[in-house]
């Protein structure tokens, strides 16, 4: 999708997003409309609604917004995925859109910088599809969106900085949709240093006896009764010294079959998005670099597939990990906890301050919060602003508590502390404690456990089938606006 800005109209069809209570302002923009076939539904938010023009009028298609009240800037970036997915179902090859319909209400500045680049974002997030491995693919156009006003430089940067939002998203997205076979620990690494080839970052995959050797005990556990060997990749970015160091830890685990503790669901091949926090910490550093932000962070990727074999890490198995800290192993489909206990201890070795690790910790978070919302842990002051930073891009969180009672439930007969809580409560909340004992005092932590919001069961507003990317634009703007 190409992007344009211009004031006069160039494209056969007119894309209006209207609140319902500014439907009635369209007819200002194309005169030949009445207003009597304008109907409240049309405003209601995800509706879209096509008007075929005649006597060379253009056709419009109105895109609803909800209710003005209501509003937000993710229900722009909404609109402009179901603007985006409609286009490109009608294959049409130009398109224009014009904000005049939203302004009336007082809750809509106009056509900025700002509404620019989260058109352009939500276009091209709506119009995504994962579709690499099909034989017969569905016919694409070229399409050319034309926004309509002064063609300034702002308004030209703020298309750049949409479709870097957009592409780094996507790369989340597709690393995440990977068939199992076709991203193993390594793979993704590969695809990390491939990804910043040409770029100041620095990307080391530490793997072998390396790991042994840097004390990421938990990984290499994990990762032992796999063929496809475990990695740890860290990947520096610099571009102003001045800042504190920020770690980004994502869980990445490439195929998640529950190890010893097998899994017994019938159907399991979403355990290929288990990596989906690895996913979230890498698009937001793909962001943060090609964007050209000034921070200083460090991405911290622990990596392996969890499977069972006569190497596997067994029930009971007791792990001693670099703060000294021991560990049995009461079920091995609580791995996730053990190998970003690893990231946790080597992000305050590397001498960050803060630390947000996030990942697709435990289905209880889905039980509790749904799939619209990630749960968030630990610091309140942080989980405060790593809120602020997502609702933009709709990315939600709710905080959960830190509730120390829950603490003995870890309890171990045979170690200082169980990778599962001994209580059949609470589950998120004791895996967040579990998390905690790794960090150390003087780092400021969060936790992001994303397991309901990493996929779509549908195509709706900037999200399409399969995964959805959820948090790389979260992490990136959190950490843009550390000073």
């Amino acid at each position: 999708m190409k992007f344009i800005i211009g004031q006069e109209l160039q494209a056969q069809t007119l894309v209006v997003p209207a609140f319902k209570e500014t439907l009635s302002q369209i007819p200002n923009i194309l005169p030949s409309l009445r207003v009597e076939a304008l109907l409240p539904h049309m405003g209601a938010r995800h509706a879209v609604t096509w008007f075929y023009g005649h006597h060379g009028q253009p056709d419009l298609l109105i895109v609803g917004m909800g209710e003005a009240a209501k509003y937000q800037p993710s229900c722009l970036r909404e609109a402009a995925g179901n603007a985006g997915r409609a286009i490109v179902k009608e294959q049409r090859r130009k398109a224009a859109v014009s904000f005049e319909a939203l302004g009336s209400e007082g809750v809509f500045a106009g056509c900025t910088p700002e509404t620019i680049a989260a058109w352009v974002e939500g276009s091209l997030l709506g119009t995504y599809a994962f579709d690499k491995y099909k034989q017969n693919k569905t016919a694409r156009p070229d399409v050319e969106m034309q926004f309509i006003g002064d063609n300034t430089p702002e308004a030209n940067e703020a298309v750049r900085l949409g479709q870097v939002r957009a592409e780094s998203t996507m790369w989340a997205r597709d690393l995440t949709n990977e068939p199992p076979n076709c991203l193993r620990p390594l793979t993704l690494a590969e695809r990390t240093i491939e990804r910043f080839a040409d770029t100041q970052m620095n990307v080391t995959v530490h793997q072998g006896a390396d790991l042994e050797r840097l004390g990421f005990a938990g990984v290499a556990a994990v990762g032992r009764g796999s063929i496809h060997p475990p990695v740890f990749i860290e990947a520096r970015y610099c571009s102003d010294e001045t800042k504190p160091l920020i770690a980004l830890i994502g869980k990445g685990i490439t195929f998640d079959t529950g190890g010893i503790s097998l899994k017994r669901d019938n159907d399991i091949s979403d355990m290929r998005m288990d990596m989906a926090g690895a996913a979230a910490v890498l698009g937001a550093l793909d962001m943060l670099a090609r964007s050209g932000a000034a921070v200083n962070v460090a991405v911290l990727v622990p990596s392996a597939e969890n499977s069972p074999s006569d190497r596997a890490l067994l029930p009971g198995e007791i792990i001693r990990y670099a703060n000294g800290l021991t560990v049995q192993v009461g079920n091995t489909d609580s791995e996730g906890r053990l190998v970003l206990a690893d990231a946790l201890i080597y992000a305050h070795k590397i001498g960050a301050t803060q630390a947000v690790d996030i990942a697709t910790l435990t289905y209880s978070v889905v039980g509790a919060l749904g799939s619209k919302l990630a749960g968030v842990l630990g610091d309140d002051g942080l989980a405060a602003e790593l809120q602020a930073a997502g609702e933009p891009f709709g990315e939600r969180l709710w905080q959960l508590p830190l509730v120390d009672e829950y603490e003995s439930y870890l309890d171990s007969d045979y170690a200082d502390t169980s990778n599962i809580s001994r209580v059949g409560e609470a589950s998120a909340i004791t895996a967040s404690l579990f998390l905690r004992k790794f960090v150390h005092p003087s780092l400021k932590w969060a936790h992001i456990d994303m397991s309901g919001t990493k996929e779509s069961s549908s195509a709706k507003g900037e999200l399409a089938l399969g995964a959805t990317g959820y948090g790389a634009r979260l992490l990136a703007s959190y950490v843009t606006a550390q000073r």
